[in-house]
């Protein structure tokens, strides 16, 4: 637990030292050297870095959903300590995801070699420190998306930094394909987290759509119902005619 509370201390107070540390530490990886147990043995502390913040951030997320349900949620509190295994679950998938997004990235454009890919993971785990912050000061209203902004920029220039430092790219290169590639995740990170707001919450366009599907629906039926019951006059009445007619 030392260890893991270093690294969060580290990320967060000494980015830049933590970087060289994970450069003086390296990573041996071979072609077909130990495989998938040699790669995991490798990184294994940094995927319980991972896990362990994806827990913490998991519990925030649920302590504050029970003060401030998210919309669409009221009545149902219970639900949101969910968030204390699926969070840490995303979590752990997302890193070996954005691992191989960096590997591909720093590896195959940017140093023009496919090789070491637990490297590239331990760099993304460090990352892992600014969740339970981000968690925790997001919900704060009004200045609380922009808080947790600013930290998402700042995880940002760390993590290009650290590439830069780990594994020796060129400055101004990788500035701008890391700058250019993690803007872009961003925004669709946003956006996938506004969609999916907005789909809890019943707030969303298709549900919106349906909604008033249903309603145009029922009210056509209505029409047709009352119109119905207007052609079957009484005996020895006419039938309302047709308006215009």
């Amino acid at each position: 637990m030392g260890n893991l509370v270093g690294m969060f201390l580290g990320a967060w107070f000494r980015p830049w030292a933590t970087m060289d540390a994970i450069r003086a530490e390296g990573y041996t990886e071979t072609p077909g050297g130990g495989g998938i147990a040699g790669l995991l043995s490798n990184i294994r502390k940094y995927m319980m870095f991972v896990i362990v913040m994806g827990l913490i951030s998991g519990i925030v997320t649920a302590a504050v959903g029970m003060f401030v349900p998210p919309a669409g949620a009221a009545g149902t509190r219970a639900y949101v300590w969910l968030a204390v295994l699926i969070v840490p679950l995303v979590s752990f998938i997302g890193s070996f995801l954005g691992a191989l997004i960096i590997w591909a990235l720093v590896d195959g454009l940017l140093s023009g070699k496919m090789s070491g890919y637990g490297l590239s993971y331990k760099l993304i785990a460090v990352l892992a420190a600014f969740s339970p912050i981000s968690a925790a000061v997001a919900p704060i209203p009004a200045i609380g998306q922009y808080l947790a902004i600013a930290l998402n920029v700042w995880a940002t220039v760390v993590m290009i930094i650290g590439i830069i430092a780990v594994r020796k790219t060129g400055v101004v290169r990788t500035w701008v394909v890391c700058g250019v590639l993690f803007a872009f995740l961003f925004l669709l990170g946003v956006f996938a987290r506004i969609a999916a707001q907005r789909q809890f919450a019943g707030g969303g366009p298709g549900l919106e759509l349906g909604t008033e599907t249903g309603a145009a629906g029922d009210n056509l039926d209505q029409q047709l119902e009352d119109l119905a019951n207007q052609g079957q006059a009484p005996a020895g009445q006419p039938a309302p005619k047709a308006p215009g007619k």
